[in-house]
Parts: C-alpha cells; sequence; structure tokens
C-alpha cells in the first residue's frame, strides 16, 4: 500500500523526529510503501490558536525568563522564513531527516493539487506526537476534514492530546473535530486519557497504544549512531530538559551530587531567539546520532521531556522524568503507568529521594514493553490489511 503520514513538523525536536522515523520503519518493515509530509501545517494556524500560542510564548519569555519561547513569530510570521542563523541551528537535525526519512512537502501546494496527490494514496495515518493539540496544531488538518471528498483510509496511530481535557479547543475546533474524527477507519491514542476524550467528548472508541519510538528496540537505534559519537565519560548525568528553570536546575544538582555524577546536557546549551542572536554557536543543535549516543553512554537521566522519558526506558537507564505540566502531565503519568515506574516521576518543587535514585528492574519493564509492542504492531497491521482488503 502506499502511505501517507501526517505528523508535526519535522525540525529540531529529537522526539519528533525519530517518532516519525520509527513509524515509517515499521510500516516499511511490512512492505509498505511510505512517505512523511516534512513540513506539515504551522503556517495554517487559524487567528484563535495563533493568539493562544503567543500568549502561552509570551509568558515563557517574559515571565518565566524561557528565552527558546519568542512569541511574535506566531501572530506574523511563518517559520518557513528562517534566518541564516536558524539554518545553521538546525543543520544536523535537517541532514537526519534527509537521510533517513522519506519526505514529501505536501502542505506547499494550492489545495486543489494537495487533494489530488492525496488521491494517490492508499491510506493516511495521522500520529504520533502531539498531532491533536490545538495550541501546537491545526485541528482541522490534522483531523482530514480536507478530505471528506477522497476514498483513502484513514488511521490515527498513538495520537495524543497533549491533555487530559480539550479547553483549547475553540468552539469552531471542537465542530470540526466532532465532524471529522467519524471519517477515521481507526483511532488509536498515545495516552490513556486520550481514550477518554475520544469517548466523553466524540462518542468514539479508542485505542490505548505505544509511542512509535517504542516499537523499534535499542539495536534498532544503535545502528543509527555514527562512529565518531564514542562513548563518553563513565560518570555522566545525562539532562535533556526542554524548560529550564532553577527549580529544576536544583533537582539535577542534587541528582549528581547523590549518585556522585556530572551532569551533561543533551543537546543546545543555549536555546535561540529572535532577540538574542550573538550566541548562534551555542544554539546548534547536535545530530540525533549524537543524542543517542548520551543514553547510550550514560549512568542516570534527568529529563523533562516525555520522549526522554522514553529513551531512557529504550536504553534501560535509571532516571528521573520532571513533570511538565506545561507540556502536557498526562503523557508522563500514562506512560510511567504502564510499566510501574510512577515512583520515577518528580514534581517541580519536590525533593529527590532514595526511591527516585534506586535501581529499576528493567527485566520486569522489558516484559511490559515486549507484551505492549506486540499489540501496537498488530494494531496496525491488521488495520492496514482490512484497509487492503476493501480497497
Amino acid at each position: 500500500m502506499k502511505i501517507l503520514i501526517l505528523t508535526q513538523p519535522l525540525r529540531t525536536n529529537y522526539g519528533g523526529l525519530l517518532q516519525a522515523y520509527a513509524l515509517q520503519q515499521i510500516l516499511k518493515g511490512m512492505g509498505h510503501d511510505v512517505v512523511t509530509d516534512r513540513l506539515g501545517v504551522i503556517q495554517k494556524l487559524s487567528l484563535w490558536n495563533r493568539v493562544l500560542r503567543f500568549l502561552y510564548h509570551a509568558t515563557q519569555f517574559y515571565i518565566l525568563k524561557n528565552y527558546r519561547y519568542y512569541p511574535y513569530r506566531y501572530l506574523f510570521f511563518s517559520f518557513d522564513k528562517e534566518s541564516k542563523a536558524k539554518r545553521s541551528i538546525t543543520a544536523n537535525t535537517e541532514r537526519f531527516v534527509n537521510i533517513h526519512v522519506d519526505t514529501i512537502d505536501l502542505f506547499t501546494r494550492n489545495n486543489e493539487n494537495v487533494i489530488n496527490t492525496v488521491r494517490q494514496f492508499d491510506a493516511i495515518v495521522v500520529g504520533s506526537d502531539q498531532v491533536w493539540r490545538a495550541t501546537i496544531s491545526d485541528i482541522p488538518t490534522y483531523f482530514l476534514s480536507f478530505t471528506k471528498a477522497i476514498n483513502v483510509k484513514r488511521i490515527a496511530y498513538a495520537a495524543s492530546f497533549g491533555t487530559d481535557d480539550l479547553n483549547e479547543y475553540s468552539k469552531k475546533d471542537m465542530k470540526i473535530a466532532s465532524e471529522s474524527i467519524k471519517l477515521f477507519d481507526a483511532i488509536s491514542v498515545r495516552e490513556e486519557s486520550g481514550v477518554h476524550l475520544c469517548r466523553d467528548y466524540f462518542k468514539i472508541d479508542a485505542v490505548h497504544v505505544l509511542d512509535p519510538t517504542m516499537l523499534l528496540s535499542k539495536d534498532d537505534y544503535l545502528k543509527l549512531i555514527e562512529g565518531e559519537d564514542s562513548s563518553c565519560s563513565t560518570d555522566m548525568l545525562l539532562t535533556y530538559v526542554l524548560d529550564r528553570t532553577q527549580e529544576k536546575n536544583e533537582i539535577i544538582r542534587n541528582v549528581g551530587e547523590s549518585l556522585h555524577l556530572t551532569p551533561y546536557e543533551n543537546g543546545p546549551t543555549t536555546h535561540f531567539s529572535n532577540i538574542i542572536e550573538n550566541n548562534v554557536s551555542e544554539c546548534i543543535y547536535p545530530s540525533v546520532s549524537k543524542w543517542l549516543a548520551g543514553f547510550r553512554d550514560t549512568q542516570f537521566v534527568v529529563t523533562d521531556s516525555f520522549h526522554g522519558t522514553v529513551f531512557s526506558i529504550i536504553f534501560n537507564k535509571p532516571f528521573v522524568a520532571i513533570l511538565n505540566s506545561e507540556r502536557g502531565a498526562s503523557r508522563f503519568i500514562s506512560l510511567l503507568s504502564i510499566f510501574h515506574l510512577e515512583n520515577h516521576l518528580i514534581s517541580i518543587g519536590g525533593e529527590v529521594s532514595e526511591e527516585h535514585l534506586r535501581p529499576i528492574d528493567y527485566t520486569s519493564v522489558n516484559k511490559i514493553l515486549d507484551g505492549w509492542k506486540r499489540q501496537s504492531i498488530n494494531y496496525i497491521e491488521s488495520n492496514l490489511k482490512e484497509a487492503h482488503q476493501q480497497r
């Protein structure tokens, strides 16, 4: 089958890049011809969603001093109009996409050409990542409202709302989502909360499945690590923190001192904004290979990232996950509850305890992961097989 994947734009988010890579690998392994939309549809956000994103980023930028959140571009600018500095910052992650992900620039075309292009596919898979979160996605597009007149199978795989409710949805978004979700032939979500949201808001049954990154093995990811990314120091505490705050730095310091490990940031040391342009070299995103090598080599992980937590589990590393409520707490709770690892979650301002630092029984965790992996892959296979038989 010819399959089109719609997910978040493939730019600098390591988890986003690797979930897109993983889903494509799984589908190709089943014998399908697969491409992923590269740019997404951020440039098509409604004014309502641009305002929501502006307010969120303005709070982060001006009040919380998180300078990676430059607010004004969400009202006036397209992500495609990037400066030379930004292109250098994203060079390593761009290289990963160019080499490892087969892509199509679907939404750079006019509406008629988009529809004609989509007609060439047998199925569209929406997911994973927070494709159904209103503050970062174009809801009509990711609910496939533009495909109403097209004979194509629609499957949502591990789609995420990112939150426990739909308060971020405008009335227009809710109306479109309620109508368009009925177009799908199969719906699966990444969090248990997503099952409840589909049932309570849309009267639709959804299946809880794994994030695509967890469908591949550690050995699959080790193959992506390039030769120059040699092993790091054996006393390394890997930190992958998306939203730096003093409270999170304190957690990192406490973990490092307790375990006698040296913190090592697994990402750019400084986040770039349109105002601060004199620190470009510090803002360059390391290669995906180097990012993965960090999980391979570390003794312990501290992260506020969903996918940072995921790759800690994949690489069987002890970790502390800092609850990142602003990016969606339900993602962390749902993931860790699957593996009975909730005791490795810490809230902002929480004390680091012996329980947080205790070694993890990965024999038990890996058995659970294997079972979920089989169920999730079977979900994809069975629904695509059914779709193929109906074509």
